[in-house]
């Protein structure tokens, strides 16, 4: 499918990633990528979100966070609510550009990229926001990032391929394992800032985030994940916290590892993700 490099230029800050032109009265789908990958993560080859919405009609834009790709880094403080500042800024750029055919925003946010969408649903914003769909967070985590605290401040990290393979992918059989070769350009160095956030304040601030979300949420935590502790009660309760939103939809998915995309459950799981932002083009006329 055919894709465009997106750069959104405002005051000091710049944001690029990559997109596609939709048809009229469809959400824009806008995707934000977890630590340690950048945009391209929604569209490694034969494993595209990107392509899979492009094909039905969904306009879409992946993007990347700062300090990620091509976008700026954030200067001083480096949080998930920093992030949610730039990146709201981003999206109102993109609204302005695309208000004319898309019917409302639908947020699409893997791993700390939906711990960011989260601030940004649970926020006051400028454009309209009609959903969110989430995977790979939570607030019970499995891992310690504490070796990291000794690390400079505003220093990155870059996962190991023995890293990716233990923590993003789920046992032999759930994935091809080409894929991680196929993902290679789409890794790149997480702030550590932003792990020992996602294992540290973000946990304690989740109740707080969650209860302020107004819009339908769809979210899936996979089965085999190796970052947070995955299950039929633990993604409950998870979704529990949602306590403002009109419709929670939330599953654990089986087949798969922390990055659900790259598995041979993506596919279906993607169709799911814009099963739930079709139905939300109505709510933007009501």
């Amino acid at each position: 499918m055919t894709t465009n490099r997106i750069t959104l230029d405002f005051g000091d800050a710049r944001i690029t990633g990559v997109g596609a032109r939709g048809r009229r009265g469809m959400p824009l789908l806008v995707r934000l990528l977890g630590g340690g990958y950048n945009a391209a993560y929604f569209d490694v080859p034969g494993y595209s979100l990107v392509d899979a919405a492009q094909r039905v009609g969904f306009p879409v834009a992946a993007l990347d966070r700062p300090g990620y790709g091509g976008s700026t880094a954030l200067q001083g403080e480096i949080s998930f609510r920093r992030n949610a500042e730039v990146l709201d800024r981003a999206i109102a750029e993109l609204w302005r550009v695309l208000s004319f055919a898309a019917t409302g925003v639908v947020l699409v946010g893997h791993s700390i990229g939906g711990a960011i969408a989260l601030h940004l649903a649970a926020g006051e914003r400028t454009w309209p926001l009609l959903g969110i769909s989430v995977t790979g967070i939570h607030d019970a985590s499995r891992v310690s990032w504490d070796a990291f605290e000794s690390e400079p401040p505003g220093s990155s990290t870059k996962y190991s391929r023995a890293d990716i393979e233990r923590f993003m992918y789920g046992p032999e059989g759930t994935y091809d394992p080409g894929v991680i070769d196929a993902a290679q350009a789409a890794e790149s160095p997480a702030p550590v800032a932003e792990l020992l956030e996602v294992a540290g304040r973000w946990p304690a601030e989740f109740p707080e985030i969650a209860a302020r979300v107004d819009v339908a949420v769809h979210y899936g935590l996979a089965e085999h994940d190796q970052l947070w502790f995955a299950g039929d009660e633990t993604v409950a309760a998870f979704a529990r916290a949602f306590a403002s939103a009109p419709s929670v939809a939330a599953r654990c998915v089986p087949g798969c590892g922390h990055n659900i995309d790259h598995h041979y459950a993506g596919a279906a799981f993607h169709q799911e993700q814009l099963d739930f932002a079709r139905r939300l083009a109505p709510l933007a006329h009501a």
